[in-house]
């Protein structure tokens, strides 16, 4: 009865594995500030990009872009998003030649009220890119999307106020004559908490032609998506380590 035991033990550990192994899966990594020397929670070095950047490739990891998100060429597993929120100036500064030189891709997302403004948000506010840089941008290696107009976290407005948010956010790129992806992320991470609230929210943006919205859960995603409002990312810090890094991009959270 004790191996009879054990082998199933076995079987149903090993058939754990292969389902965890088997789906659609990627990776979402949500990075803000870059800089050459200073780094904290929003903030990595260029070194570290480089290192982090440097990490996936030789693990396999593929870059892809939102545009590409649902591809079935993710059903290796290897598909890696990167984002940045906010569109700071020094994601062109910066983060640009280290994501060139690494033949890797990148998703800006714009508050657009504030765009050629600074990070009010922020405890030293910072300079973000303007409408002229934006559209200056190497589009080989950025691609846009919307990040509100006014910064504010969604779980503290109507859905009245949203959708308006949505429609200015989308009007400054159309006044702009700016590409964007039909893709969102929340300031804040900030979603309603209310279920009724939140359906309400989501059949706004997709009625808006907002296909994907992104959050924050450190989690990595699977294929087909549960809700393409809801896809999950992965925080990355100045203060990680590479170590730090490579777990997250390996397995999540971890709590």
């Amino acid at each position: 009865m004790l191996l009879v035991i054990v082998v199933l033990v076995v079987f149903v550990g090993v058939a754990f594995l292969q389902l965890r192994k088997s789906g659609n899966r990627v990776r979402i990594l949500m990075y803000h500030k870059v800089d050459p020397s200073r780094r904290d929670m929003l903030t990595v070095t260029t070194e570290q990009l480089g290192q982090q950047l440097e990490h996936l490739q030789k693990q396999g990891y593929e870059f892809i872009s939102v545009r590409n998100l649902s591809d079935v060429s993710l059903s290796t597993g290897k598909g890696v998003l990167i984002t940045f929120d906010d569109a700071y100036v020094n994601n062109l500064e910066y983060a640009y030649p280290v994501l060139k030189e690494h033949k890797a891709k990148a998703t800006l997302f714009v508050p657009s009220g504030y765009a050629g403004q600074t990070s009010q948000w922020d405890i030293a506010a910072e300079p973000l890119l303007s409408p002229e840089q934006l559209q200056q941008l190497d589009t080989d290696v950025f691609e846009l999307g919307l990040h509100s107009h006014t910064h504010r976290h969604y779980g503290k407005l109507s859905v009245v106020e949203i959708e308006e948010d949505l429609r200015q956010n989308i009007q400054f790129f159309n006044e702009n004559n700016l590409s964007f992806i039909p893709a969102f992320a929340y300031p804040y991470g900030g979603r309603p908490k209310d279920k009724t609230f939140k359906r309400e929210m989501q059949q706004a943006m997709a009625a808006l032609g907002i296909r994907f919205a992104f959050r924050i859960g450190n989690r990595i995603n699977r294929f087909p998506l549960s809700n393409p409002y809801e896809i999950q990312r992965i925080d990355i810090r100045g203060t990680d380590t590479l170590e730090d890094f490579a777990r997250k991009v390996k397995w999540g959270k971890q709590f």
